[in-house]
């Protein structure tokens, strides 16, 4: 097996061992999820659901040993009985056995977005680049390998898994296609697609490549023009989180306590701005993930 599991208990090694055990178990598990397949083909985790899974069983069964060992302790310290501390940090674990399966099937689509989000970083210039070298006459498998040297992140590394297809003796149209269905960037895809029926038709490059260059441009453009009136609203949501609630709110809870009858203890008070403040952490997490990751 080769790649390694994301926040993987085991080392790599030991995970690689254990998990050989549970190959038959993970492949009737990826019958459950059958999107993982996909989800896969488009991280750079080079293996297959199966083993996916069974690594991902051998690490959550690792949280589970850890885990029900922390609660039996905990449990059996406080002064329960045996059988009880045992039936709670059973319980407890298996819980967290089955939310750490779930979240291991989750990932690979997590991890694909990620993926598609560093390619469309800098797509536009590896675009760019490929069209000036096929202006100067560079076939495209020559501009692809050229591209796939520059330091583009992740399009480079497409670009050079292309080149090597072609290399090895499958055709440019057939391993332009295969990049465009093994990404989940929309814009790589939709980019590609358009390169292969080019190349299909027998129609020009250079053309093709301006007309998906002003295509992406404008659309990133678009992206950030929505991404700023977006964020007017939230910004007045944060305001509202961070200066009108916890104003309000805490000139309220004194005047509870003091006229109202109504105990509002130091420790109601600090779970107040506590709560605040999570939900201040919260409000600026999910701003920063709905910024669009562009570079035009």
């Amino acid at each position: 097996m080769s790649g390694k599991v994301p926040f993987a208990m085991l080392p790599k090694g030991m995970s690689d061992a254990v998990s050989r055990y549970f190959i038959g178990i993970g492949s009737r598990l990826a019958n459950v999820f059958p999107g993982v397949k996909y989800d896969l083909e488009k991280t750079d985790l080079e293996m297959c659901e199966g083993e996916y899974f069974a690594n991902a069983i051998s690490n959550a069964l690792a949280y589970f040993i850890m885990f029900f060992a922390l609660l039996f302790f905990l449990s059996y310290a406080t002064g329960k009985e045996l059988d009880q501390s045992l039936s709670i940090a059973a319980a407890y674990s298996l819980f967290l056995f089955i939310l750490i399966i779930v979240l291991f099937a989750r990932y690979p689509r997590i991890m694909a977005g990620k993926k598609a989000e560093r390619l469309e970083k800098s797509l536009v210039f590896a675009l760019k680049d490929l069209l000036l070298q096929v202006s100067s006459g560079v076939p495209l498998y020559e501009a692809l390998v050229n591209v796939s040297r520059e330091n583009y992140g992740e399009v480079s590394t497409e670009f050079g898994k292309a080149a090597k297809s072609v290399n090895s003796g499958i055709p440019i149209e057939d391993a332009l296609e295969k990049m465009a269905s093994s990404t989940s960037s929309d814009f790589l895809r939709r980019a590609v697609w358009q390169l292969v029926n080019t190349l299909k038709a027998g129609a020009s490059l250079k053309g093709a490549l301006r007309s998906i260059i002003d295509d992406l441009t404008a659309e990133h453009k678009n992206r950030i023009r929505d991404y700023s009136r977006e964020l007017n609203l939230w910004s007045l949501m944060y305001m509202l989180f961070a200066v009108a609630i916890p104003t309000i709110g805490a000139t309220m809870l004194v005047i509870l306590s003091s006229f109202a009858g109504i105990g509002v203890s130091r420790g109601m008070f600090i779970a107040f701005l506590a709560l605040n403040f999570a939900l201040q952490f919260i409000l600026i997490g999910f701003v920063k993930s709905r910024r669009p990751v562009v570079d035009v």
